[in-house]
């Protein structure tokens, strides 16, 4: 829906959960849609970004997520694809380019899907086309706390001189007059983040004089990406909640879509299932004598809920353990509510 803006505002374009634009890049897009698949290459990085918000789990690590996925092999990161469905990468960190031909092996070996990468790095031209020769289609510059934005002239115009889609991203710290300058000057879109606490954040940004909302986003964010959307020609603005309502919700239900016709998918993309603990070969014996579909996962297995509502008794006269669970369509298989019978 196009929506004036009465303060100046050319018009944008209202997204779900308070993000809205003026242009989407391709990236950004497929994101919205649930359908990009997030490629962690990276914990290390150069740099000290008192706002990083990434988690212990991940930070200074030498690790390879794909979303919420361990990487061991590239038949993980395939597996995972195939899982969402995916349309396209988001390669992050961490800094991805300190693991470069890390990047460029997976840029290789999903060719055929749209590809974005997140730098802080004003990487020089023969990087670049290395990159551009692996297929990445889009690019993203970080200039570190706001500085030193006039760093990345020469990397935005390879890239752009490349065919990649070109851009500036940067979370909600404040309003730099040069950010709006440089992309404008380039013709190459603005990405602002709303500023985001975490476990590991949270403490710095309240030193810094952040508050968290309700959201776990900082206060003020909206106000920041206003003063930018007045100036910047190609802007969009995503917030937190935009992120944990629509982009992950979607990307579930992509995921859930994925799974056998028995499980049951929710709203919000999780999944309820009928589950069996106990003596599995016993289980699976009862199961197949009734013609009942199933799979079997770390410490049990998972059918119909309607199957388990009525056979509860009789497997549990079988010995067995039996209860409906509502889960995530991940990897991990987290599991949110548990219901014995």
């Amino acid at each position: 829906m196009n929506t004036p803006r009465g303060d100046g505002f050319s018009m944008f374009k209202r997204i779900e959960a308070g993000s809205y634009y003026s242009y989407l890049s391709e990236g950004c897009r497929l994101c919205r849609r649930g359908a990009k698949l997030v490629l962690f290459v990276t914990g290390l990085c150069p740099n000290s970004c008192f706002y990083c918000p990434i988690s212990e789990e991940k930070r200074g690590r030498d690790v390879v997520f794909a979303n919420e996925r361990e990487v061991k092999s590239l038949e993980d990161v395939r597996a995972e694809a195939e899982l969402m469905d995916a349309l396209g990468i988001a390669i992050t960190g961490g800094e991805p380019l300190v693991k470069l031909e890390r990047v460029l092996e997976y840029l290789k070996a999903f060719r055929d899907l749209h590809s974005h990468l997140y730098t802080s790095v004003p990487a020089k031209e023969n990087v670049i086309r290395k990159l551009a020769d692996a297929g990445l289609d889009e690019i993203r510059f970080h200039p570190v706390e706001l500085r030193g934005v006039r760093r990345f002239d020469e990397a935005v115009r390879v890239a752009k001189g490349l065919g990649m889609e070109v851009g500036l991203e940067i979370p909600a710290l404040g309003f730099s007059e040069e950010v709006t300058e440089f992309v404008n000057e380039h013709g190459i879109f603005l990405n602002v983040n709303e500023l985001e606490f975490s476990s590991t954040n949270y403490e710095e940004l309240r030193r810094r004089g952040y508050e968290p909302n309700e959201h776990y986003g900082a206060r003020g964010s909206d106000d920041v990406a206003r003063e930018y959307a007045k100036v910047v020609e190609k802007f969009h603005y995503c917030t937190a909640r935009f992120k944990d309502r629509a982009q992950m919700r979607r990307r579930f239900i992509r995921m859930a879509m994925n799974h056998p016709e028995f499980y049951e998918i929710t709203r919000e993309g999780t999944l309820v299932c009928g589950f069996i603990e106990g003596d599995l070969e016993k289980a699976k014996r009862f199961l197949k004598a009734h013609g009942q579909d199933f799979v079997e996962v770390e410490g049990g297995i998972e059918t119909s809920p309607e199957f388990v509502e009525r056979w509860g008794e009789a497997l549990k006269a079988e010995g067995l353990r039996v209860s409906i669970i509502e889960r995530y369509p991940t990897s991990k298989r987290i599991v949110v509510e548990v219901i014995p019978l």
